[in-house]
């Protein structure tokens, strides 16, 4: 029969027992709501990050258009969620803005006080934000319209990303507009795509979530291409230089040798004034000047896509 162990002894074989002398912790294990079905991989849902960071510079100018103030947005998580339950008693205020996928509706929530500084910018009040905003009153119709278009601002482009279509956006007065994930009808789907953005504006931070219904995988895959010339991450915050070019203009030979200090060389009118956009000396775009505030900034009319190997760029029309 064993020999008793004393309790030094057992001290020692629990000192082995335990994780240490340099050894790893256990690795944790991620928690998971098994009653929330996952249809994306983790493979995807990286990719679907990665697209939508991309996105944000483009979807920050837009925003800008809308609210001139500056602004600072960032893609917080992309997951996977289920809509059952998902607005059950919200507590006012509260600003939630509904829209449709086809017929599914989907929503997108923000911070009142942040919403409503925003509107105030948007509507060119002096001394937007701060304590110049009560978000416990009730909005008006104006101020309604204007949030409804700051988040389609940001809604449309990740939607158009993702191939789904939306419309019919508007801010929710009562807990009766929110709706519910059934109002599709009889093939109605709660799973939604969850995407999470942080917005720095007029001195406040705040999460806008949005919650997209009817989201495909197939659409991220057939990126694959057209994301491979993306910049990677690690590159994205190294400046360039971009130079600007007028467009030249022709002097007889006789002025030009002529040509002194002081002496003026006449362009072309302002507006009509055409500019070339250059990096590395590499042609990218044509713009037109213009000004932005206090300081001269340029509006792109083209970008040109380079044929592989090639040097002439090709002119393609782009929204600016």
């Amino acid at each position: 029969m064993p020999a008793q162990l004393d309790p030094e002894e057992v001290q020692a074989i629990a000192d082995a027992m335990a994780v240490g002398g340099g050894e790893k912790a256990p690795q944790e294990v991620a928690e998971r709501d098994f009653r929330i079905p996952r249809r994306l991989s983790l493979e995807v849902v990286k990719k679907l990050e990665g697209t939508l960071r991309n996105s944000i510079p483009s979807i920050t100018r837009s925003l800008q258009g809308v609210v001139p103030a500056e602004l600072g947005l960032d893609l917080i998580a992309v997951r996977e969620i289920t809509a059952a339950g998902l607005f059950e008693n919200p507590a006012p205020p509260f600003v939630i803005a509904r829209f449709l996928a086809d017929k599914a509706p989907g929503w997108m929530v923000w911070d009142p006080a942040q919403a409503l500084a925003c509107v105030q910018a948007a509507l060119g009040m002096p001394d937007a934000g701060g304590s110049n905003v009560d978000a416990s009153r009730e909005l008006s119709f104006v101020e309604r319209r204007l949030m409804a278009r700051i988040l389609e601002t940001l809604l449309n482009p990740v939607a158009k990303r993702f191939g789904v279509e939306v419309d019919g956006m508007f801010i929710a007065e009562k807990p009766d507009d929110i709706g519910s994930w059934e109002d599709e009808g009889a093939d109605a789907d709660a799973h939604r795509l969850c995407v999470e953005f942080s917005l720095s504006a007029l001195e406040t931070d705040s999460t806008i979530t949005l919650y997209l219904p009817g989201f495909l995988t197939s659409g991220v895959e057939l990126d694959d291409e057209e994301d491979a010339t993306e910049a990677p991450a690690v590159l994205g915050s190294i400046p360039i230089e971009i130079g600007a070019r007028f467009d030249p203009v022709e002097v007889p030979l006789s002025q030009l040798l002529e040509i002194e200090v002081g002496d003026i060389i006449p362009l072309a009118p302002v507006r009509s004034a055409k500019l070339t956009l250059s990096v590395d000396s590499r042609p990218v775009a044509s713009a037109e000047l213009g000004r932005n505030y206090e300081r001269l900034a340029v509006r792109v009319l083209e970008l040109f896509k380079h044929e592989p190997g090639g040097e002439a760029p090709i002119s393609s029309p782009t929204e600016s």
